[in-house]
């Protein structure tokens, strides 16, 4: 078709070879924004990289974990914000094939040659490949929109400056549509998904400590647990209240479904047709799912249903051999997945008063990050224009209306007024877990698709 890069597709081929070892070079460059792990040594690569490409590069937010602005203003009639992430989760004890940050290739068994490295997937990956069709345009004749990048290095640990730096600037980030490019294919082949939101999240932290309710002032031995409370049980008990025995949230002023539209339904139905529930079950590593459902309440409970996940749980001894004794306090790392409709401060609340009733008004919630779901149209001109880009390239697209993983796209949607659109070709996974993984047809897949999308979305209709 006429509007497809044909310039730009081979200004990537040809140098594929040089865009797969500079990929590998961001991937060996650790980023854990946990740990403040090389987070300000990966910013300043980067920013190399888009100085050599011709952006406008600003840092903001915290030095040590700096969003890195780039800016293309090209004098067309149309601007594109971008989003990314630098940043990665931490390698902790996981057991990797290959060095985590060795950024290897190999036959990996669900990806085939494959890149496997932390953020290989989520998302130094899809940012590199972003940057490499942000230079081929350049060399094959112009940019066709304006972009401003935002591209931050605190994704994994809540988004803390990003909220700030949006608010702060929004006449200076004013564009007609938003755009994230992701992996949008389960495996080589696959329809690709375009999906037209993402849920909501909040970081929580629930603590027990020994006080009036009982537990011991200073660690005791735990021979006495017949008489002395241990807050660790007592943490235990009260996380126990806030879900039913499908481990589902059974907290009030909580639905247990957020808002979904008779369109939502319909397009979950449409998904539910190509649904293999072994397969997926296949891919997440386990024996069945929480509920024995159908394929279309499954694509419901994992689109639109909130759930509290715990992620870690402290107290106590936790090394070699035995320790027997009586914790003064007890932790729980959680993360709570909100859905369309929750917001922060209501859903926060509805725990507090929850434990309260229960009887556990001592337990500590802290929260370190939330942020709401946010949706966009179908029939907004980004996602059509995604949608054609998908078309243009032989592909006719699976449309999700909302990825289970959060993105902060509220800042798109509620505080600039602005639709996205967050998809893309190419498989990859792993995100989080050992041996990450990006395939090395996916990368080259994901890169062609970005720049059809960028020539469709220059094309379409303001």
């Amino acid at each position: 078709m006429s509007h497809l890069p044909t310039a730009v597709f081979d200004y990537l081929s040809e140098h594929w070879p040089a865009h797969l070892a500079r990929t590998q070079t961001f991937l060996r460059q650790p980023s854990v924004s946990a740990q403040n792990r090389g987070v300000r040594e990966t910013a300043d690569l980067l920013r190399g990289w888009l100085n050599e490409r011709g952006a406008r590069v600003e840092y903001f937010g915290r030095p040590s974990h700096p969003i890195v602005y780039a800016e293309w203003d090209v004098g067309a009639p149309k601007t594109l914000l971008v989003y990314g992430m630098y940043d990665v989760q931490p390698v902790d004890d996981q057991v990797w094939t290959t060095p985590p940050f060795a950024a290897e290739i190999w036959d990996h068994p669900a990806g085939g040659q494959s890149l496997v490295a932390r953020g290989a997937c989520n998302s130094k990956g899809p940012l590199m490949a972003f940057l490499h069709v942000i230079e081929a345009y350049r060399a094959a004749g112009g940019l066709p929109v304006n972009i401003k990048w935002t591209i931050e290095g605190e994704e994994e640990i809540g988004s803390l400056e990003l909220p700030r730096f949006y608010e702060s600037h929004r006449d200076r980030l004013r564009a007609d549509a938003a755009f994230e490019p992701f992996w949008g294919q389960e495996y080589a082949g696959a329809r690709p998904h375009l999906i037209l939101g993402t849920k909501g999240v909040l970081g929580l932290e629930f603590i027990s400590r020994s006080a009036a309710w009982g537990g011991p002032r200073e660690v005791v031995h735990s021979s006495v647990g017949s008489w002395v409370a241990s807050p660790a049980w007592r943490l235990v008990q009260a996380l126990n209240t806030l879900v039913d025995e499908s481990q589902e949230l059974a907290v009030n002023g909580i639905p247990p479904l957020g808002e979904i539209s008779d369109s939502d339904d319909d397009l979950l139905r449409a998904m539910a047709g190509d649904f293999n529930v072994q397969a997926t079950l296949e891919r997440l590593g386990t024996t069945r799912f929480k509920r024995d459902l159908p394929p279309f309440h499954l694509l419901r409970q994992i689109q639109f249903a909130p759930v509290l996940n715990i992620n870690g749980l402290k107290s106590g001894y936790l090394g070699e051999g035995s320790h027997t004794i009586i914790p003064t306090e007890a932790r729980a790392l959680c993360d709570l997945r909100m859905a369309p409709g929750m917001q922060v401060a209501p859903t926060l609340r509805a725990l507090r008063e929850h434990l309260d009733r229960h009887g556990y008004p001592d337990i500590e919630i802290l929260m370190d990050s939330g942020y709401p779901a946010a949706r966009t149209p179908l029939e907004a001109p980004v996602v059509q224009a995604m949608i054609a880009a998908y078309r243009a390239l032989g592909h006719e697209p699976t449309i999700q209306p909302i990825e289970a993983s959060a993105t902060p796209y509220y800042l798109y949607s509620d505080v600039l007024g602005l639709d996205f659109v967050w998809g893309g070709l190419g498989s990859a996974g792993g995100s989080h877990g050992p041996d990450e993984w990006c395939s090395l047809s996916g990368l080259r897949d994901l890169a062609r698709g970005s720049a059809a999308f960028l020539s469709t979305f220059a094309a379409a209709p303001a």
